[in-house]
C-alpha cells in the first residue's frame, strides 16, 4: 500500500512543480486530526465551558496571543540563542517550545512528515500527511503570488505579515491564513526543512477555510494511511536510516531515539520470538 500512496504524493508534487510553487507536507499521527494552530487549539480548551460571542472569541484569540509572547519574550530573552533575539525569532522559540502560537509547522520534506505521521503512532490507529500547494494558498488567502518570507526585519520582508503577529496592532479586518517562509532560528528548523502556514482568526480549520477551495481544488490533500501500514511503514523508515535524531538534533532527539529503540525492540520480540514460541508449542 505504500508504493501507492507514494507514488500518489510524487504526482501531485509534479503537478504542484509545474505551476512554480512548492509542496509542504504535514504528518498527523491520528488521521482525523484537524489543521489548527496550538493558539486557535489552546483558546478552545480554554473556553470549552462557556460559549463566547464571535467578536468576544475573537478579542479573546488576539489577546491571548499578546500576552503569551510577551511573558515568554520577557522570561525567556536570557536563554535565548543570538539568532532568536528578533522579533519573528522569539515567535519561533516559542512555537519550538509547544507555547500557543498561530503557527502550524510543515516541512519540505514528505519522509520528514511520514515521520512525524508515524512517531508515537499506536498500531491500531489511522495515519495521515497533508500536501500542501503553498503558493495557492496565499493567491486564494490573500491574492500574493508565492510565500511570503519573514526575517528579522520583518517590515523589510516580502509582503507585510506583521498583522499576524502579537507585537503589532492586528487588522480590523479579519486575519486569512497564510503561508510564510522563516529564517531557521536553530538547528531543527533546518533538519526539518521548516514552513509554516499563519493561521488567521477563523476557528475553522484549514481544510475547511475559504469555502473549502483548497481542498476541493487539489490544493490540499490528504494522504491517509490506515492501521494495517503501521509496520510497513516502520520497516521503511527504518531502512531508509530515519530516526528521532534525524530530525531533532540535540539531546532531546537521541532520548527519543532510545524511546523508540525500547518499543521497536519490544514489538520484535512480540513478532518474532513470539511467533517461535507459538509454533514450538504447536
Amino acid at each position: 500500500m505504500l508504493p501507492e500512496i507514494l507514488a500518489r504524493v510524487q504526482e501531485l508534487d509534479d503537478k504542484i512543480r509545474k505551476t512554480g510553487s512548492a509542496t509542504w507536507y504535514r504528518g498527523h499521527r491520528k488521521s482525523e486530526w484537524p489543521l489548527k494552530s496550538t493558539l486557535h487549539r489552546h483558546v478552545e480548551r480554554v473556553t470549552s465551558e462557556v460559549k463566547l460571542p464571535a467578536n468576544e472569541l475573537l478579542q479573546l484569540l488576539r489577546e491571548e496571543a499578546k500576552t503569551r509572547y510577551r511573558q515568554f519574550k520577557q522570561e525567556a530573552w536570557p536563554l535565548l540563542r543570538a539568532s532568536e533575539r528578533s522579533v519573528w525569532g522569539v515567535f519561533f522559540a516559542m512555537q519550538h517550545y509547544r507555547l500557543p502560537t498561530r503557527l502550524l509547522d510543515w516541512t519540505e520534506s514528505f519522509m520528514c512528515a511520514l515521520f512525524f505521521a508515524q512517531q508515537h503512532r499506536e498500531p491500531g490507529d489511522a495515519a495521515a500527511v497533508w500536501a500542501l500547494d503553498s503558493a495557492a494558498l496565499n493567491e486564494i488567502s490573500i491574492g500574493e503570488s508565492g510565500v511570503i518570507s519573514l526575517d528579522e526585519t520583518a517590515e523589510k520582508a516580502r509582503g507585510d505579515a506583521r498583522a499576524w503577529h502579537p507585537r503589532w496592532q492586528p487588522s480590523d479586518e479579519e486575519l486569512p491564513t497564510i503561508a510564510v517562509a522563516p529564517i531557521f532560528t536553530n538547528p531543527r528548523m533546518t533538519a526539518q526543512r521548516s514552513a509554516f502556514t499563519l493561521a488567521g482568526d477563523s476557528f475553522l480549520p484549514l481544510e475547511q477555510q475559504f469555502d473549502r477551495r483548497l481542498v476541493r481544488d487539489g490544493r490540499l490533500v490528504k494522504f491517509e494511511f490506515p492501521p494495517e501500514t503501521f509496520d510497513e511503514i516502520e520497516n521503511y523508515l527504518r531502512v531508509m536510516g530515519i530516526r528521532a535524531f534525524t530530525y531533532f538534533p540535540d539531546l532531546e532527539g537521541l532520548a527519543l531515539d532510545h524511546e523508540a529503540r525500547t518499543a521497536a525492540t519490544i514489538r520484535d520480540t512480540k513478532k518474532f520470538f513470539g511467533e517461535s514460541t507459538k509454533k514450538k508449542e504447536g
